[in-house]
């Protein structure tokens, strides 16, 4: 399917099947059957901070254009916060493209750093790639850091889906999502809101009323959906599956 939204996508390079085999993602098993088996006894990788700051440091530019030391320190910090848990993801990361982010000033255009203007001209944040270019791109306002609290882990969403992801993987997410949300942009923004959720308590009532997919994702999430399962064992691999009723185990509380 295709349309104004789809063909409107960063052209971004999906990761080699061969990279990719030799790091699995056991989250795609359940987009395959729609079912899996809790792990009870699971517990986070102890190298997993260390592993996502190694990446970050080694793999994303942070290009500031003014910002404070301290706001680029809270983009690594929840860049850091949305791969430590699964170090497989943060090896596949480190196989894909190299990332620069661009804290876009006030009173600036994302445009000006050489993104299309019709993709963000209304963005708050921007996931973008060609393979013209060295390296993919993440723009983010520096005024919506303070107000948007999902903003870095929605953009670096895209930048999974779309670099850590081989195109066969890719295709899975939309063979399952697109009968629902019938467009590939509007499935790409479903899987960002979905990772949103995977880390904030719940959404707000001004998130759930936002335009178009946006709010619609938002009201329509759902602990018991295969995608929420999904996207579940995709960061947090040693946590029950999403809408579970069995017991959290005692090393994952609190």
């Amino acid at each position: 399917m295709a349309d104004a939204f789809d063909s409107n996508r960063p052209d971004a390079v999906p990761l080699d099947a061969v990279a990719a085999k030799k790091l699995p993602l056991h989250a795609f098993a359940l987009l395959e059957s729609g079912d899996a088996f809790d792990i009870t006894g699971g517990t986070p990788p102890r190298d997993g901070r260390a592993k996502a700051e190694a990446y970050f440091d080694a793999k994303v530019k942070v290009l500031a254009h003014g910002a404070a030391p301290g706001l680029v320190k809270v983009v690594r910090d929840e860049a850091v916060g949305q791969l430590l848990g699964n170090v497989q993801l943060v090896a596949r990361m480190s196989a894909a493209r190299p990332i620069e982010i661009d804290l876009v000033p006030p009173n600036k255009r994302m445009s000006a750093y050489g993104y299309p203007k019709g993709a963000s001209a209304n963005a708050a944040g921007l996931f973008w790639d060609h393979p013209s270019w060295p390296c993919a791109r993440i723009a983010l306002l520096q005024t919506a850091l303070a107000n948007e609290r999902a903003l870095v882990i929605h953009e670096l969403a895209h930048a999974i889906a779309r670099l850590a992801f081989t195109k066969d993987e890719q295709d899975l997410i939309y063979r399952l999502m697109l009968p629902t949300y019938r467009y590939r942009s509007w499935v790409d923004e479903v899987f960002a809101i979905y990772s949103e959720r995977e880390f904030l308590p719940s959404f707000t009532e001004r998130e759930g009323h936002a335009p178009g997919v946006y709010g619609m994702a938002r009201q329509r999430w759902d602990e018991r959906h295969v995608f929420t399962r999904f996207v579940r064992r995709l960061y947090h691999p040693h946590k029950p599956l999403a809408g579970s009723t069995a017991a959290i185990p005692r090393n994952l509380l609190g």
